[in-house]
């Protein structure tokens, strides 16, 4: 069934305003009410702040704006006479649910808040302080995630009742459909190229003067090889110390024969044009803050080091038409891949029993790790598996002895998975934390089949209870909305009973 929590595993910020309809669902509604008035000239026009009156209910123009940047957050974008039709919708269910008498415990909805977690990588307290971040009152939060889980049951309850997929449906879909799933299911799409206009702003620097520190050494004109080979030893030696992290100035008032030596060589900033064109050719390519080679001119050996260079920023304006990026195209999951593949499947299952110590709001996880470690004791002392998961485990395996059949990969917790993954048949795990709470596990048997015929007939089943569902789903919001009175002050249409 499609309709179970999935609609939980989204990102942190879509979470403020929940909305029970996909966007394909939302795109195929054609409400067929009765119309009794219509004012076009008051279409939009909240005096009040009222959006629509739905029986004794009230949606109010705050609960529709703050549904819609919530949508938009999410990156569901709608109308706002689109989004009105869900509240409206969601104010019905919500009423049919109390007749109904659906209750959310509290222990569903700490598993719900730990599921949300989970999937954005979390912990509980790590997502309501996520939500603080985010500005998110905490306490609102939780009553939507509450409220959003009533109605998810309520909708689960509407299909069970309503939707019967039979066998002989499905194989007569697997005759047409051999993989259980459409030929164009996720199909690639290709999608047209977007552009959008954008302003680029280029920045240049026009460098005119400059600032150098300076060492020279200095070889008289007729000097000798010898002399000026002995000038070029002590200008590399200067530049090796520097290089080695002493200061271009305590180098220079050591090395350089320049005038300005005991001032650590420092000449000083001036134009472009006012330095040696030597000395601009080789510092050319330098950094501000770095030191040149030692170079030779006919008076001796020179070492620069460039100190800063000031000028003008050239700024030049333009639009370019930027290719937005295509929307991701959707992907197979490992199951439907494995559907769609030519040749077996071959997937290796365990058969596994457990014990279970739920974490809850009123038992925490170091109660629970404290009592697990009570049962394993219990088990070490060689009390039988069976006879202690009936006595202490606080899964509905219990009565089965801790039994939970034959699990395939995906199929469990990823740490619970895990855990079984590393046991040998008839080997007892130590305690394993999962979502769910700390685990003892044994794996009784395994086995590898190929899985392919079972993977594609479940595919089929959920594709058509899918169709079902969403058309059940359809006509029963229809029927709410022809037994309510529905004010709407939107779109200026009233429906009666």
């Amino acid at each position: 069934m499609q309709f179970n929590n999935t609609w939980l595993r989204i990102a942190l910020m879509a979470i403020p305003g929940f909305f029970l309809s996909s966007p394909e669902v939302l795109a195929k509604k054609n409400h067929s009410t009765k119309q009794v008035h219509s004012n076009k000239q008051g279409q939009g026009n909240f005096v009040d702040g009222i959006a629509a009156i739905v029986d004794t209910d009230v949606i109010t123009q705050r609960e529709l704006n703050n549904r819609m940047t919530a949508m938009r957050v999410s990156g569901n974008q709608a109308t706002p006479e689109q989004v009105l039709s869900l509240l409206i919708d969601e104010h019905l269910m919500n009423a049919h649910a109390d007749q109904m008498n659906i209750k959310i415990s509290n222990q569903q909805l700490e598993q719900g808040l730990q599921s949300i977690a989970k999937d954005n990588n979390l912990t509980v307290e790590q997502l309501k302080q996520a939500a603080k971040q985010h500005g998110i009152n905490w306490d609102e939060y939780v009553a939507n995630i509450k409220q959003q889980m009533k109605m998810e049951e309520l909708r689960s309850q509407v299909v069970r009742a309503r939707v019967n997929v039979t066998e002989r449906d499905v194989d007569a879909f697997l005759i047409q459909h051999p993989t259980g799933l459409y030929a164009d299911y996720k199909k690639p799409v290709a999608y047209e190229p977007r552009y959008e206009k954008r302003q680029v702003v280029e920045r240049s620097f026009d460098a005119k003067a400059i600032a150098f520190q300076h060492i020279y050494i200095r070889v008289p004109d007729g000097s000798s090889a010898e002399v000026v080979e002995a000038a070029r030893k002590k200008a590399n030696e200067a530049l090796s110390k520097i290089r080695g992290g002493q200061s271009f100035a305590s180098v220079a008032r050591q090395y350089s024969d320049a005038p300005e030596a005991s001032q650590g060589g420092n000449l000083g900033i001036r134009m472009n044009e006012d330095w040696p064109a030597l000395f601009m050719s080789v510092s050319k390519k330098v950094r501000d803050g770095s030191t040149t080679g030692v170079f030779k001119a006919p008076n001796g050996f020179h070492i620069l080091k460039v100190l800063e260079r000031r000028g003008v920023i050239n700024e030049t304006r333009r639009v370019v038409s930027v290719r937005l990026p295509d929307p991701p195209q959707p992907q197979l999951t490992p199951r439907e891949q494995a559907a769609k593949q030519a040749g077996p499947v071959n997937v290796t299952e365990s058969n596994v029993r457990h014990i279970l110590v739920r974490i809850t709001p009123v038992f925490s996880d170091a109660q629970a790790k404290a009592r697990i470690d009570e049962i394993a004791a219990k088990l070490n002392a060689g009390e039988p598996f069976a006879d202690v998961a009936l006595k202490y485990s606080q899964d509905s395996s219990a009565s089965l002895g801790g039994d939970i059949g034959w699990i395939s990969p995906g199929q469990a917790d990823p740490a619970f998975e895990q855990a079984v993954a590393n046991l040998q048949p008839g080997q007892i795990s130590a305690p394993v934390r999962s979502q769910f709470g700390w685990h003892i596990i044994e794996v009784l048997d395994r086995r590898t089949e190929d899985k392919q015929a079972s993977i594609r007939r479940d595919l089929a089943h959920e594709t058509l209870y899918q169709e079902q569902a969403e058309n059940v789903l359809r006509d029963w919001v229809q029927q709410l909305r022809s037994q309510a009175y529905i004010d709407n002050r939107l779109t200026g249409e009233k429906t009666t009973r």
